[in-house]
C-alpha cells in the first residue's frame, strides 16, 4: 500500500514540475501559505488574493468558508444575459449542494483523524474495520490577460483573452473501492457579447477540464472573467477555486503602465 502510494505522489510530483507558470497545485491551506506567503493577502476565512508578483489579482478560495464567500459573490453578481443567469444558477446550485455535503458530513463524522487542512480529506469506513483515511489535491489556474504583443514588445491593450483549466486528483490506498471522488469545474466568460465556455467532469481518482479561450477585442475595454475549481464527491469533500478578472475599470489605468503590467 505504501509503495503504490508513493508511486502515486512520486508520478503526481513529476507532472507537477510541468505545470503552467499560471498553476497553483494544493493539497492544504498550510501549504498554499507556505508556498505563497510572500505574494498573497488574507481576505477572509479561507480566501487570498495574490497581490505580488505576475500573477496579482487572482483570488483562490479554500474549503467550506472559501466556499461560502464564493457562494455570496455569485448571488450578489447580476447577471447580463439569459446564457449567463443559466450558468450562475447552475453554479449557485452545485455550491449549495456542496455546503450541505459539508454539514451533513460534519454532523455525521465530527472531528476525525484526517487534517482538516488536507484540501480535500477522504475517509472510507469498513464495514468490519477502522477507517480508513486520505486526501486529494487541486491543480487551478484563471487567466484574464492580454496576448497580443506590439511591435515595440509591450502588449496592445485592445487585445485581451480569458481560460480556465481544473484538475483534481485523488490518492486511494490499496483496499479503498472506486468511487466518484472529484468534481473540476472551469468557465471563461466575455461579458460584453456573452461569451461563456463552461466544462466539468467528475472522476474516480481523477478529474481534469479546461476551457480554453475566449477573446475580446479589438475593444477599447476589457470584461473578462475566468473561475476553476474542484470539488470533493464521495468519501472525500472539499474546495478549491481560483478567480481572475479584467474589468472596464481596469482599462483607465495609464497606457504605458497598463502595458507594461503586462510584459
Amino acid at each position: 500500500m505504501k509503495s503504490s502510494l508513493a508511486a502515486s505522489l512520486a508520478s503526481l510530483l513529476l507532472a507537477g514540475n510541468a505545470l503552467a507558470a499560471d498553476a497553483f497545485r494544493i493539497e492544504s491551506e498550510a501549504q498554499f501559505v507556505g508556498d505563497y506567503g510572500d505574494r498573497i493577502e488574507r481576505m477572509a476565512p479561507g480566501v487570498y488574493q495574490i497581490v505580488k508578483g505576475p500573477l496579482a489579482g487572482k483570488t483562490i478560495s479554500l474549503g467550506e468558508t472559501g466556499l461560502a464567500y464564493d457562494l455570496a459573490a455569485l448571488r450578489a453578481h447580476i447577471p447580463q444575459s439569459r446564457r449567463e443567469r443559466a450558468q450562475a444558477k447552475a453554479q449557485i446550485r452545485r455550491l449549495e449542494t456542496e455546503q450541505a455535503r459539508f454539514a451533513q458530513l460534519r454532523a455525521r463524522t465530527g472531528p476525525t483523524k484526517a487534517s482538516r487542512s488536507d484540501a480535500f480529506p477522504c475517509q472510507y469506513q469498513p464495514l468490519d474495520g477502522a477507517p480508513i483515511y486520505y486526501y486529494g489535491s487541486a491543480t487551478v489556474t484563471a487567466t484574464t490577460e492580454l496576448y497580443m504583443l506590439r511591435s515595440d514588445g509591450l502588449f496592445n491593450p485592445y487585445y485581451a483573452r480569458a481560460s480556465a483549466s481544473a484538475r483534481g486528483t485523488v490518492y486511494t490506498p490499496f483496499g479503498v473501492p472506486a468511487d466518484v471522488s472529484l468534481l473540476a469545474y472551469a468557465v471563461a466568460h466575455e461579458r460584453q457579447l456573452g461569451q461563456i465556455i463552461t466544462r466539468q467532469q467528475q472522476g474516480v481518482q481523477s478529474a481534469s477540464v479546461a476551457t480554453g479561450y475566449v477573446y475580446s477585442g479589438p475593444a477599447f475595454f476589457h470584461d473578462l472573467f475566468a473561475s476553476a475549481s474542484v470539488h470533493g464527491r464521495g468519501n472525500c469533500y472539499g474546495y478549491v477555486s481560483i478567480s481572475d478578472s479584467m474589468t472596464p475599470g481596469f482599462r483607465d489605468r495609464p497606457p504605458i503602465l497598463f502595458a507594461a503590467a503586462f510584459r
